[in-house]
């Protein structure tokens, strides 16, 4: 190539240099919003679900409580309440000498 023809061409070359600078520009700035609303979406599901499992936790912890258990006990699987000369207290020597 000629000096002419270089001379020529160098306006062409920075005007397509800055052309493709703005795109990359605005792709830039269009990845930085498309990442944010994933992040958003993303914190959203992750509150969802810290708000079950607290609710999860919450029906186990009234579902076990004691009188709940003992409820269920005599209601659902026809068990008895306690009465003392029924509990019988072992101490763990007599079991370990037994074997």
């Amino acid at each position: 190539m000629s000096r002419n023809q270089l001379n020529q061409l160098l306006p062409l070359l920075s005007v397509s240099i800055v052309i493709i600078a703005l795109f990359t520009l605005v792709f830039l700035q269009m990845e930085t919003r498309r990442m944010g609303y994933v992040v958003l979406k993303q914190t959203r599901a992750f509150k969802k679900l810290e708000d079950q499992q607290r609710l999860k936790t919450m029906r186990y912890s009234r579902i076990m409580r004691p009188e709940h258990v003992r409820e269920f006990a005599v209601t659902k699987l026809t068990l008895n309440e306690v009465k003392a000369g029924q509990i019988i207290h072992m101490s763990g020597e007599k079991i370990a000498l037994r074997q």
